[in-house]
């Protein structure tokens, strides 16, 4: 029988990865990729790597997902692949900011968005301005991070992407929460899990009711805290989000009864 193409692998992988199968993306990702090489096929190499990139990154495998987008960004650099590079050069930031190793994070986003408006892709444009927001956000770095995430919102609703308006808004739900500014959060994260409910998007869901657990949680309304952080919890759990559900697991600890508040962290 003939062997699946190089391409209907990488297309049944996305389809995986989409479908949040991540195990089994990874399979096909490795696959496509192995054919590709021995085909001498440069651009799905970088591809097939690009996307094992992505897997690993969701999976928190951050030295694979580190060594996949590295390989994959001097492949597209040497064939001369803008988009691609710029690509990898996101992932890359994605990688190094889930690890806090914010310098690096906004060199590597700072990079793509340069490539990405020098070649006009918007959407790009878009995921790395709200990469950056995100970094800022780690720095503290408000009024940065509140022009990062507005810029990239301006974009999405400019092309109609309602899935990077809605992690945008929900950044600037957090830029207000960490400053205290209630309101604006509240408002933020309303519209942002709205936007996440109707797309069917469960990872942003859930780092939206993250969000408003810790918001209830600075409030002193633990209880519905605890509800937010449970909600959370069992989505990065289904997910297989493991290091996300650890942390909502920890919060909803914190606020529930009989917690030593002596060990309490920050957040």
């Amino acid at each position: 029988s003939k062997l699946p193409s190089t391409d209907l692998l990488l297309s049944m992988g996305e389809m995986s990865y989409t479908y949040d199968d991540y195990e089994k993306a990874a399979v096909l990702f490795q696959q496509a990729l192995s054919r590709a090489m021995s085909a001498g096929d440069q651009t799905a190499t970088a591809n097939a790597l690009d996307w094992l990139g992505d897997v690993y990154r969701t999976q928190s495998k951050y030295t694979q997902a580190e060594e996949s987008y590295t390989r994959a960004q001097e492949i597209y650099a040497r064939i001369g692949d803008d988009r691609g590079q710029a690509t990898t050069l996101d992932g890359l930031g994605e990688v190094y900011r889930e690890q806090f190793k914010y310098t690096q994070a906004e060199d590597s986003y700072t990079r793509a968005l340069q490539i990405y408006t020098r070649i006009g892709v918007d959407l790009g444009r878009a995921n790395a301005l709200y990469g950056l927001g995100e970094v800022y956000l780690g720095l503290s770095k408000y009024s940065e991070a509140q022009e990062s995430f507005t810029r990239a919102d301006e974009i999405c609703v400019r092309i109609g992407d309602d899935q990077g308006r809605a992690n945008a808004i929900g950044g600037l739900g957090d830029v207000y929460r960490l400053q205290s500014k209630d309101v604006e959060a509240e408002e933020s994260y309303a519209r942002a899990h709205a936007i996440f409910k109707r797309t069917g998007d469960e990872l942003g869901r859930a780092y939206i009711l993250r969000g408003i657990g810790h918001l209830r949680r600075r409030q002193g309304r633990k209880i519905e805290a605890a509800v937010h952080y449970t909600e959370a919890r069992d989505l990065f759990s289904q997910l297989g989000i493991r290091d996300a559900a650890k942390d909502a697991s920890h919060w909803l600890a914190v606020v529930s009864p009989n917690h030593d508040t002596s060990t309490q962290a920050s957040s």
